[in-house]
Order: C-alpha cells, then sequence, then structure tokens
C-alpha cells in the first residue's frame, strides 16, 4: 500500500494523527528532504528505509513507490504541507496507475498548509465579513507558467485574500502586478512569511507597495509565503459574522430579534382579514395561512422568540393552546392577540400592559373597525396601570412579580405610594401618592430611580434614558455606525427607543455618521472636552484605557468617559464595546 501523507508546514507536532500512525508504520518512507524536518523522521522504525526525494527525479520515486508496494511493504510517501496544494501527487499517481497500481492501493493523507499556518502565526482570518469571503491561492510565472487567465494581473482584480506561493524570489514582480491590477493599491496590508512554523521563522509585515524592499531587507527569496489584502489589518474589530446575531436564526438556535408582528390564520376569511392588516401595517407585519402539515407549534415557538407580538386569526382556544409551553412571564413574553375569523372582536391575551398586547388590540380594531375586548383588571375597572405606565415611559420593571400587588392596593380603592428619585410631571392619578422625603411617611409601594434601586417589598422601576458613548474612526461610513449601533443594543438588550443621548469628544462634534446617529434617533449629541473628560470625579470602577487613544485625543478612554460625563453617573450599565471602527 502506498499512503501520501502531509507533513504539514514544518513543526513536527503539525503532522495530523493518522499521518503519524502510518509514518510510525512504514516500511520505506520517501520524505521530500528540502522542506520536511528530519525531526519528524525520529517517528520512523529503526528498520525502516528512508529515501530523501529532494536528491531523485519522478522516475526513481515511482520506481520505488512501485518496487517496494509489489513485495508488500507498507510505504509513506511524506510531502510538506498539504499534498493537494503545489504537491506534485497528480503525476505520481498517473505514474503509478501506468505501471498498473491500482487506485484502491493508494491513499492520500491531507495535512496542514503553509497558507493556513501563516494565518495562525498572523492571528488573522482570510474570510471577514464585510471584507473578504474568498481566498486566492495562486503563484507568480516562473520556470513554470500559469495560465493566462490566471495571471496574477487578472486573479487580483478581485481584490479577494491571496496567498501568493513559490514568488518570494519575485517580491517586486508580485508587488507591480498587484497595483496594476487595481485590486489592490500600494497601502493595501501584506505581509511575508518565511518557514512558517519552522525554527527560524520570520513574519515580515508590510504593504503590497513596499513588498520587494521588505523581502530584500529580511533577505528572503526563497520558502516563505506573501499574503496580501485587508485582512490583515491590526487593531479592532471587524464586522461581526452574521451566524453568532442574536436575531440570526440556524438549525441549532433561533433568533432573538423582536421586531415584527407575526400572525396566523385558519380560514379563508382569516386569510382576508390577515391582508387587511397587512396593508395597514406594512413591513412591520408578516403573516401565514396554516396548511395541512404545517405545524402550529414550531411557528408559535419561532414567533415567540423572534417576533415583538403574535396574532392569531381564529378562536382564542387554539392560541391558548398553542402559546401554552412556551409562556415564561410577564416581563418576557411578547404581546398575543387573538381575532375572530369574521373581525369583529380582538382580545389581547398576553402581555397587555408591558408588551402593549392592550394597544396592539385597540390599534387592530381601528384598523378592521371591530371592538377591543381588554379584560385586565385595571383597565375595565378604570384604574391606573403601574406597568402601562412605565411601558409608556420607557420605563423597566425591575421585579414584575410586585405589579400584581400595587395593581390590586389600587383596585380595592386603596393609596399607592410612590418614591421617585427623578423628577415626574404633571398631577398623579387618583389614589397615587408621590412622597415627598418627609419624616414619618409610610414606605413606598413603587420606588423609581435613575439606576437599579435595592428595595425588597416595593416595586423598582428603572427610569431614565440609556446614554451611549461612542469614538470612532474619522470618516466612518453613517451606515456601519448604524448597523454597530444596532448590534450593540441587540447584544445588552437596550431598546433603541429608550436611548436618550449620544455622546463624545469635542473633536467629534462634526463627525457626520454620529451626528446622523443621533438626529436618526431624534436624541441629543453631547461633546466634551479632553480636560472634561478626564475630570470626572466619583466614578466607581476603572475605564477601559488606551495609549494609542490618549496619544490623539488627549483622554484614554472616549466612549466610556463620555458616557459617565453625559449621564452624571458613578457607574457604567455597559463597559466599552469595540466594534466596526
Amino acid at each position: 500500500m502506498i499512503h501520501i501523507v502531509g507533513a504539514g508546514p514544518g513543526d513536527e507536532k503539525l503532522i495530523t494523527v493518522r499521518g503519524r500512525e502510518l509514518l510510525e508504520a512504514a516500511d520505506v518512507v520517501i520524505y521530500a528532504g528540502s522542506l520536511v524536518p528530519k525531526e519528524l523522521l525520529s517517528r520512523c522504525r529503526k528498520d525502516a528505509e528512508i529515501y530523501d526525494s529532494s536528491r531523485m527525479t519522478l522516475d526513481e520515486v515511482v520506481s520505488v513507490m512501485k518496487r517496494e508496494s509489489d513485495a508488500g511493504r507498507e510505504v509513506v510517501r511524506l510531502h510538506t504541507g498539504d499534498p493537494s496544494i503545489y504537491g506534485a501527487i497528480r503525476e505520481q499517481i498517473a505514474a503509478l496507475f501506468e505501471d498498473e497500481i491500482k487506485g484502491q492501493q493508494i491513499g492520500v493523507v491531507p495535512g496542514v498548509s503553509s497558507f493556513t499556518a501563516a494565518a495562525a502565526a498572523l492571528q488573522a482570518e482570510y474570510t471577514l465579513p464585510g471584507i473578504s469571503q474568498s481566498v486566492i491561492i495562486t503563484r507568480m510565472e516562473g520556470r513554470t507558467p500559469v495560465p493566462e487567465r490566471e495571471r496574477l494581473t487578472e486573479l487580483a482584480r478581485h481584490g479577494a485574500s491571496m496567498a501568493v506561493f513559490l514568488s518570494a524570489s519575485m517580491a517586486g514582480e508580485v508587488s507591480r502586478a498587484l497595483i496594476s491590477s487595481g485590486g489592490y493599491d500600494a497601502d493595501t496590508p501584506a505581509a511575508i512569511v518565511y518557514a512558517v512554523t519552522h525554527r527560524d521563522e520570520k513574519i515580515i509585515r508590510c504593504t503590497v507597495g513596499s513588498l520587494e524592499d521588505a523581502a530584500l531587507s529580511a533577505g528572503i527569496s526563497r520558502t516563505a509565503l506573501i499574503l496580501v489584502g485587508d485582512f490583515l489589518k491590526e487593531g479592532g474589530v471587524v464586522e461581526k459574522s452574521r451566524l453568532y446575531a442574536p436575531d440570526f436564526s440556524t438549525g441549532y438556535r433561533r433568533g432573538s430579534e423582536r421586531q415584527v408582528i407575526r400572525c396566523i390564520s385558519f380560514t379563508a376569511g382569516g386569510g382576508m382579514i390577515a391582508k387587511k392588516l397587512g396593508d395597514a401595517l406594512g413591513e412591520e407585519f408578516e403573516a401565514v395561512s396554516f396548511e395541512k402539515g404545517m405545524s402550529l407549534d414550531d411557528w408559535t415557538e419561532s414567533a415567540f422568540k423572534e417576533a415583538k407580538a403574535l396574532i392569531f386569526i381564529g378562536a382564542a382556544g387554539i392560541a391558548v393552546r398553542a402559546i401554552a409551553p412556551h409562556l415564561k412571564g410577564k416581563a418576557v413574553d411578547p404581546a398575543v392577540v387573538v381575532t375572530d375569523d369574521r373581525g369583529e372582536n380582538v382580545i389581547p391575551i398576553l402581555s397587555g400592559h408591558i408588551g402593549g398586547g392592550n394597544a396592539l388590540a385597540k390599534r387592530i380594531a381601528g384598523i378592521l373597525g371591530a371592538r377591543p375586548v381588554i379584560t385586565t383588571s385595571t383597565d375595565i375597572n378604570g384604574v391606573f396601570a403601574i406597568d402601562s405606565w412605565a411601558a409608556e415611559n420607557s420605563m423597566r420593571i425591575i421585579n414584575p412579580d410586585r405589579i400584581r400587588a400595587v395593581s390590586s392596593k389600587l383596585i380595592r380603592g386603596e393609596k399607592v405610594y410612590i418614591r421617585s428619585y427623578v423628577n415626574i410631571s404633571g398631577d398623579p392619578p387618583e389614589n397615587i401618592v408621590v412622597l415627598k422625603g418627609d419624616l414619618g411617611e409610610p414606605e413606598p409601594d413603587v420606588v423609581i430611580g435613575s439606576v437599579d434601586v435595592e428595595n425588597d417589598s416595593a416595586l423598582q422601576i428603572m427610569a431614565g434614558g440609556f446614554i451611549i458613548g461612542t469614538g470612532c474612526r474619522r470618516g466612518i461610513k453613517a451606515s456601519v455606525v448604524r448597523e454597530a449601533f444596532e448590534n450593540f443594543c441587540r447584544e445588552n438588550s437596550i431598546p433603541a427607543d429608550r436611548v436618550a443621548a449620544i455622546a463624545s469628544i469635542d473633536i467629534k462634534r462634526d463627525e457626520a455618521a454620529l451626528k446622523g446617529l443621533a438626529d436618526d434617533l431624534k436624541v441629543g449629541f453631547l461633546t466634551y472636552g479632553a480636560d472634561e473628560l478626564n475630570d470626572i470625579k466619583g466614578f466607581e470602577g476603572e475605564f477601559s484605557t488606551s495609549d494609542f487613544v490618549e496619544s490623539v485625543t488627549g483622554v484614554d478612554c472616549v466612549c466610556e468617559r463620555s458616557a459617565v460625563k453625559a449621564a452624571g453617573a458613578k457607574r457604567l450599565l455597559v463597559k466599552k464595546t469595540v466594534l466596526t471602527g
């Protein structure tokens, strides 16, 4: 049996387990002596016959493999890297076939290629969202020609990530071909990786324009890879992969973004009502008709995780049975509304206050000319609903299990006492008493604070909006800032409509992308001088500092300090998150 084995890029430990086992058991080993490390041969049996193919012709190599295989001996042909890339194995296999060596007598074991090892050495990733989703593996034309359509100038037009083999001695020609293609400019990042994973490995970072000088200065003319592309840019975090985004569904995980209203109907009449709702609600509305073979449980499970509200057009019993397995709690469950298939009654059956079910039912009733059937006690008794009021004012209830106690007191006609650490305007509703902080006042039933408050017996509400501090690269695109902001809010469960202001340093006051974000959100864009940001007192914790940021702006952290300054806060709810630019 003949085994063609990839030895890996150089480090003897980077051979695969399968390759090592074959090497240890081989009777005969033919290795590429110019590149395969001799340390790897220490794994061979002492009685194994070893040949160095760097001193042999193709006919000689094939002759040894055929002779030894015919004698019933195990033969390993040990190639550097992965034999499928510039491994010259096709010609060996073809020659063996000519000598009547059957395909089943030849096995190929893949190895770690030097182009993947080089990326590992650079801590780089060839395929980055928004930068490159393709890798071109090629070489310059030298003594061995390349097809006309595969000349470097042709391939480089794509501007993709590129690994150029067997061309270190022609770094100048590589540089000129890349630039003349139009796919890269002189400032595009590049790297020369010499003898990757060997003991004398060298990494030279440079640009496409400086490739020739970098190779000459380092004395590199062989055994090196040239890597090219924006994937080599250092620092910061690029656009994140969609695979792990909270709103991205896969076969193993469903996304969590709640931006749409999902609707399901069960009859032809229901389908007509769904169309009418869709015409009125537009892009925020998605509707399906239940069909034979469809799983209502799967639809409900998906909608519960991904939608802000569910509408069932049909019998309420269908909706109740469908949502029952998925209920978690009023603070997290989406609103669920049911309407009959004649469009006469609209009933919110879940999350009427916090999730906005009651408001959605009234909205749907208005579209259909139907009757909203509201069943929550506070509404039918005409008393103040503390959870609805909090939701309408973009406040967050910390302990929703205390809502019932407050609502029950109001329904019984008893007074509810509120202690608020933020200003509340207007006259309080009937039986709501806002405490003034005087001695002898009763214990509050509700505590409203600008940060989380601790009071075990009271309903706790966090008031006020979020302040988003940010720094950015000069001239950054508005779309990049907007996407980074939305990703940040999703990952930290911050509703975009709860953001009260965007804050930054004063040298960013004219940054169009940041101003545009604030305008889109209809919030203020607050900026502060470096001295103001440096002179923050009473902060509880440490800022995420950066010497580079300080050298440019005069302050060691722009985003965190500007958020704290604008909020007048003593702590951060979320520390610095690095996103695209």
